[in-house]
């Protein structure tokens, strides 16, 4: 059964590098002021059902802290992440489990998973096809894939706002909002043209809290970093005239709550 819920039909798919827009990640920041990411999909796990002794892939695994909540229940798991930092600082924190730097669109496992598993990491990856064509082939026939991350209109707000003050700069802001944020139509379109089955895909909105009068600014710098190398001395001038123009629509209560919007889906290989 697949269940689909929806706030809007619109798509917004971007395509590009996105290595202009993250050239390096800050995974003590990360791990500091980004807890939310993992915090907020924690149920995620529960949605994997890892069981013991199982071979489980977790793809983008960042700093590894789900990854470890998968190790707990018995699992076999091997972190992947592209970012040679967040991958130094997942070893440093668990060193009983298995990490390895990978990019996740060229994946080269041949039926070694029972699953495959990704929590906030693949609207980083631009080249779906790929990315869910090495998913297919990772895994074992009958294993399930489980993942969550940015759907169509996630933070648009806020890449609305610094792409007109990029404009008005004469600055083309194309390269730094290069995130693939799918409608639900299109990945299970994606799904189903690798060969997985769809068993149940949900499309909703998540306002997300990012702490502080300097929120807006954080988070920036954390998931734009190419763009904040690139401005140089007009970088905080950006966060301050974001800020600014998304106050009356995000910032409330003392923080910030960004306007996330996810897509969540389990399938499966026949």
């Amino acid at each position: 059964m697949i269940t689909i819920n929806t706030y809007h039909s619109s798509e917004c798919v971007a395509a590009g590098n996105l290595g202009r827009m993250n050239s390096a990640w800050n995974p003590a920041l990360y791990d500091h002021r980004a807890g939310f990411v993992s915090e907020l999909a924690a149920d995620l796990v529960n949605w994997l059902r890892p069981l013991e002794g199982e071979r489980i892939l977790d793809l983008g695994c960042g700093t590894g802290t789900l990854t470890a909540q998968i190790a707990e229940k018995g699992a076999h798991v091997t972190g992947i992440d592209r970012s040679a930092e967040m991958i130094s600082s997942a070893r440093e924190k668990y060193p009983g489990i298995a990490f390895e730097v990978k990019d996740g669109q060229d994946l080269t496992y041949a039926a070694e998973f029972t699953a495959v598993f990704s929590n906030a990491a693949l609207h980083w990856m631009p080249r779906a096809k790929d990315v869910l064509e090495g998913v297919e082939r990772a895994l074992l026939p009958g294993g399930r894939f489980v993942a969550e991350f940015g759907g169509a209109g996630c933070v648009q707000t806020v890449t609305g706002a610094v792409a007109d003050i990029l404009r008005e700069w004469e600055i083309d802001p194309t390269p730094y909002h290069a995130w693939f944020f799918p409608s639900p139509g299109r990945y299970a379109g994606l799904l189903e043209a690798s060969g997985l089955i769809v068993r149940e895909l949900r499309y909703f909105e998540r306002p997300t809290p990012v702490p502080g009068a300097d929120g807006l600014a954080t988070w920036l710098a954390l998931f734009q970093s190419q763009l904040m190398k690139d401005l140089g001395p007009r970088w905080p001038v950006l966060c301050q005239m974001a800020s600014q123009r998304c106050q009356s629509a995000l910032f409330r209560d003392g923080q910030w709550w960004l306007d996330y919007v996810r897509l969540r889906i389990i399938a499966s290989k026949p």
